[in-house]
């Protein structure tokens, strides 16, 4: 296995368990769709500092990953 591979299967195991986390403690929280906007908020906000162009690519992958949460927490919602 290269480097990069080593590096890309961390990520997706990394990224897995993050999800695993929004989606069980937006489920614990009152209102679990403001509970999953407020952490892409902040998680947008963090990457202020980055160069532009860099910005836009880490606000897309951003974007996409809390997609997949907020289509979680509404489909939790909906069995509620």
């Amino acid at each position: 296995m290269t480097e990069n591979e080593q590096i890309s299967a961390r990520l997706t195991v990394l990224e897995t368990i993050v999800k695993q986390l929004i989606t069980h403690m937006a489920v614990r929280d009152d209102d679990p769709p403001r509970w999953v906007r407020t952490r892409r908020t902040l998680a947008r906000s963090a990457i202020g500092a980055e160069p532009p162009r860099q910005a836009a690519s880490l606000h897309l992958a951003t974007d996409a990953f809390f997609d997949q949460a907020e289509e979680v927490v509404r489909d939790y919602a909906a069995v509620r």
